[in-house]
């Protein structure tokens, strides 16, 4: 009984696996998902030999191996698809193949927004709403794959999750191009121009640093930024035809790191002209009636939509979520598993640098638009990622705020006997002479 489809978790491999590194086999039953889970240590491989198989809408290439690291994520069957893989880490007990019941939903989302798009040069902008371990973020990244699949589409992607690093480190809000095909491999999409050369077409996002982990850190600010992000997007969308038909796809913060009357959402729709509505729930979620009552008047009943939680999305708690953080700004100066970096280590004066912070009003109780500067202290810089702005080094808070990203450094050590500080860059060069501003993130190598 237990290994009838639909009934319980189960597995088509009928030897007993142990942990062994060696080659395996396993077939996936059409519209079922192998859900893995997999430690930070542990590498999986994977080659497809038959059927068509899928990672978030990208599909996976027949008898190319694939590695994987510290991600949860599902490989969907679209049709029966074997398999063979191999990983230490794996057990029998810890295979896992489930049937799919959601996958019928992004189909009919992905034709829907395929139809907007051939009959209209004003693509869809479709805001995704619902809370942690809804799937918004998978729902994203499948419906921008989807876009690429049979036209020549490039959907705007629109992270307004600071928590999140999706072509970027955490602690910003970013709007990135689909031009190509996701990588599969890695929990971050892909890679972004700072990685240099790559196998997949590598993408750059626009970036507007909110430094801070949580919204509620200081909510004024982070609506500046997310302001500031929609003027970027409205811009880019006004010079590109392509992008403007392609669409957005607005991926949202979890409702419980919103306010409770939702008027943060509403901004958010106000600024990037958002015209449809998906709301990931269950049936006897409030949050469905909540957002249809609020929001049906601007956005109409028709383009609010209903969507179950869905299948094959991992539970994620604060420990895997720090480790893609992690992982996230590891890439960031050194590359992922396929693409090695090397970052160029630098030695600077205290009196040649100028860092701000972002004002916290969990720390200080203001909440304001609003930075302040940063004393030099190894318990305040050592290990700290910082952002570098466009802003002149002596430019005032205003200027800085307003400021474009040129990018990001990492501060591995400060001398106080010496007065220095030794800055980790991705790209070899100096300093630029321009305002950084500290991040709530660190990272020790």
């Amino acid at each position: 009984m237990a290994s009838l489809p639909g009934i319980e978790e189960y597995t088509t491999s009928e030897e007993l696996i142990t942990g062994d590194n060696e080659w395996h086999k396993l077939i996936i039953p059409k519209g079922n998902d192998w859900q893995i889970d997999l430690k930070t240590e542990g590498k999986l491989m994977i080659k497809v030999n038959s059927g068509i198989s899928e990672i978030f809408g990208t599909e996976l290439a027949l008898e190319d191996e694939y590695t994987f690291q510290n991600w949860k994520f599902p490989i969907y069957a679209i049709e029966e698809t074997e398999l063979v893989w191999r990983c230490p880490d794996l057990t029998t007990n810890s295979i896992v193949v489930k049937p799919n019941h959601t996958m019928k939903y992004i189909y009919n989302l992905h034709f829907m927004l395929e139809k907007i798009r051939m009959s209209n040069f004003e693509g869809p902008r479709v805001m995704i709403v619902g809370d942690s371990q809804s799937g918004k973020t998978s729902l994203s990244r499948t419906l921008c794959s989807y876009a690429l699949k049979f036209n020549a589409y490039q959907p705007l992607y629109i992270n307004l999750d600071p928590q999140q690093s999706t072509f970027t480190i955490p602690g910003c809000i970013s709007a990135t191009p689909i031009s190509d095909i996701l990588d599969a491999q890695l929990p971050t999409w892909g890679q972004s121009l700072t990685s240099g050369a790559t196998l997949l077409h590598n993408k750059q996002p626009m970036v507007k640093n909110f430094g801070l982990e949580r919204i509620n850190e200081n909510r004024n600010l982070y609506l500046e930024y997310v302001n500031q992000l929609g003027e970027v997007v409205g811009q880019r969308l006004h010079m590109d035809p392509q992008i403007r038909r392609s669409g957005c796809i607005i991926d949202t913060p979890s409702t419980s790191q919103l306010d409770e009357d939702l008027g943060e959402l509403h901004h958010m729709i106000k600024k990037f002209n958002a015209n449809i509505m998906l709301v990931l729930c269950s049936e006897s979620d409030p949050l469905w009636e909540k957002v249809k009552k609020t929001f049906s008047p601007e956005l109409g009943n028709n383009n609010i939509f209903f969507i179950p939680n869905l299948d094959g999305v991992c539970t994620v708690d604060e420990v895997y979520k720090r480790s893609l953080q992690r992982l996230s700004i590891r890439e960031y100066f050194y590359g992922s598993l396929d693409t090695a970096l090397s970052p160029y280590a630098i030695g600077v004066d205290y009196e040649d640098v100028t860092i701000w912070k972002p004002s916290n009003v969990l720390d200080n109780g203001v909440g304001e638009v609003e930075l302040f500067p940063v004393t030099i202290t190894p318990s305040n810089l050592q290990h700290a990622v910082v952002a570098i702005t466009f802003a002149e080094r002596r430019a005032d808070q205003t200027a800085v705020i307003k400021s474009p990203i040129l990018g990001f450094a990492l501060i591995t050590e400060v001398n106080e006997k010496r007065r220095k500080l030794r800055i980790l860059l991705p790209v070899p060069g100096r300093l630029p002479n321009k305002a950084m501003v500290l991040t709530s993130y660190r990272y020790l190598e």
